[in-house]
Parts: C-alpha cells; structure tokens; sequence
C-alpha cells in the first residue's frame, strides 16, 4: 500500500466505503487519484474548492492535487460545482457522481440479492435522519456480501441502545458477528444466554459459603 495512504490513516480516521477500496482500478482510478479522494471524503460532501488544504493534508504539492482533481472531473468521479450566494460565485467539488457509481457497481454485482428496500426507512427512523448516499452504498453492500437484513436491522438496534448512530460501529458489530459464525439473531441470543449462564455458575462458585 502507497506510504501517503497508510500516513493518512495513521493521522486520523477516514471513513472509505469498502466497496471503493475494493473496486477503484475499475472505475479507472489510479492510486495517486484514489490517495486525493480519501481526502474529499473526508470533508463531506460538499467540499470547497481549495487545493493548498488538500494538499496540506498529504504533505503534497498543490499544483499535482490540482491536476488530479481535474483528472478526476474529466473522468466523471468527481464534479466542480458553482454556487451563486448575493452575486458571489463559489466554487465546490462534489463526490455524488462517485457515489452514483458506486451505487451501480453494487447493483450489477452477480451475486444481487433481493434487497426490501424497507430497511433504509428502518434505518433513517432509528437514526432519526435522511442517510447519505455512502450511508445508503454501505448498506447496500453489507446485503450484497452476505450478511442477512435480519442480522443488519438487529446490528443497527444493538448500535442504537448503546448509544452509537454512525455505520462504522454497525460494521464492526456484523464482522464480529461473522467472525463468530453468527447466522441469525437467535445465535446471537443463544450465545449470551450460555455467557450469563456460565458467569452465574462461576460466581456461585466463588462464594465461602462456610464463612458466609
């Protein structure tokens, strides 16, 4: 891996839809285009336009950032946008094209499975707001790699009654539970139930009951 890509992670976290680091050669990415793309997304979704703090963030030269960003617009990754505010015209990257690909790639998998689009209401009602396009990527692709919307929905409740609203904790959940064997819920609740059983017997052990 790229030295700029591991400096980037180590600085601080980014937020990268595994389906992008899976799939990035073939939407015709390079690795230096794929290094200043981790860098929009880190700042949202509507990005001003300024190269100096792009490149700042991988200790790059502003004149290479710039000629990356605009490789990426003529490939249709990225867009400039221009914003009219009080006669002023600003200008803005946009990462929805990016998105939108992304989206397409998940659709024309082969192994498509038949998605209830009703869980994307499920998840914008517990979180209590509208998903974000890689929000919407991110569960598309947690379906289409296996994971049941049962076990997701039940990873999405687990998150929310602990606090957590973000798809990164609700991610580490599912590979958790993938990594146990967990195939549905009742797994789930089997296996703490045989956890609690297990410490109540270890604690009725512990106890001097002869000097109790």
């Amino acid at each position: 891996m790229d030295e700029k890509v591991i400096s980037i992670l180590k600085d601080k976290p980014v937020v990268i839809p595994r389906i992008l680091l899976n799939n990035y050669k073939k939407l015709n990415i390079s690795d230096s285009e794929l290094i200043v793309i981790m860098v929009l997304l880190s700042f949202g979704d509507k990005i001003t336009y300024n190269p100096e703090e792009f490149a700042k963030e991988i200790n790059g030269d502003k004149h290479q950032v710039m000629n990356v960003i605009n490789n990426l617009i003529h490939k249709n990754i990225i867009s400039l946008e221009i914003e009219r505010v009080n006669k002023k015209a600003n200008e803005y990257l946009s990462l929805y094209l990016l998105y939108d690909k992304l989206f397409n790639l998940i659709i024309d998998k082969k192994e498509e499975k038949e998605i209830d689009v009703s869980i994307f209401d499920t998840f914008e009602k517990e979180l209590g707001r509208t998903l974000s396009p890689m929000e919407y990527g991110q569960i598309q692709e947690w379906i289409t790699s296996g994971n049941s919307q049962e076990m997701i929905t039940y990873a999405l409740r687990e998150a929310v009654l602990n606090g957590v609203s973000n798809l990164r904790y609700i991610d580490s959940i599912l590979n958790d539970w993938k990594k146990k064997g967990y195939k549905n819920k009742n797994d789930v609740l089997k296996d703490r139930e045989m956890y609690r059983n297990k410490k109540n017997k270890v604690s009725v052990y512990d106890t001097d009951w002869l000097n109790e």
